[in-house]
């Protein structure tokens, strides 16, 4: 697997619009310049895989491109907060997503409401004599 994330979405297309910006001013060694900048900004230990930190990245990067790799990492890093999930939490999130899907989709079947419950007969027979017994008015 390759050490490098791809960005998805609004995030590549404003990498690329980074690199065609550099390239139309520095040439070929502009865009190789600005494509190993954002590289190692998105690749940096503490930015990589975090969406909120990655798009703070981006836009600082994107505003400011004077500004070195590092040390947009480390005004990130410093002042963006990071996510909530860990590497290891989506497909925790994911397994207790799925378990309630189930559990709701099991609700919704017709037959889940008879499954769990006790089994009621219903005498038709006794209901109707119940009625025709009953004094007809008041």
């Amino acid at each position: 697997m390759s050490d490098q994330q791809t960005v998805a979405g609004a995030a590549s297309a404003a990498t690329a619009a980074i690199a065609a910006a550099a390239a139309s001013t520095g040439g070929a060694d502009g865009y190789k310049t600005a494509m190993d900048r954002m590289g190692a900004i998105l690749g940096a230990d503490g930015i990589k895989g975090d969406g909120k930190r990655m798009a703070a990245a981006l836009d600082l990067a994107a505003q400011s491109p004077e500004m070195a790799a590092e040390a947009v990492t480390a005004f990130v890093v410093a002042n963006v907060a990071a996510s909530g999930s860990s590497p290891a939490e989506p497909g925790k999130q994911a397994g207790n997503y799925e378990q309630q899907r189930l559990a709701a989709a099991a609700l919704a079947q017709p037959q889940a409401a008879t499954n769990g419950g006790p089994k009621v007969n219903i005498d038709r027979n006794a209901i109707f004599a119940a009625r025709r017994n009953t004094t007809k008015g008041v």
